[in-house]
């Protein structure tokens, strides 16, 4: 048992060998609907997020009060 089976078809893992072939592969990940709605999703959430850190300052603090009742 010395060599190791040898599967056919299979290529060996390599590198992109151009930079256009990465590009076409991030603009394939890029245009797919489901990654759109995810990062559509993920941004009104981080600006509603935003928008109350900066509307309720000390909403921390209001929490912190009604804890201690």
């Amino acid at each position: 048992m010395t060599s190791l089976p040898k599967a056919h078809g299979i290529l060996p893992l390599t590198q992109a060998k151009t930079t256009e072939t990465a590009w076409h592969r991030l603009l394939v990940v890029i245009s797919k609907p489901d990654f759109v709605a995810t990062v559509v999703f993920c941004t009104i959430g981080l600006l509603t997020m935003l928008n109350l850190m900066l509307r309720f300052p000390d909403f921390g603090a209001i929490i912190e009060q009604y804890n201690q009742l």
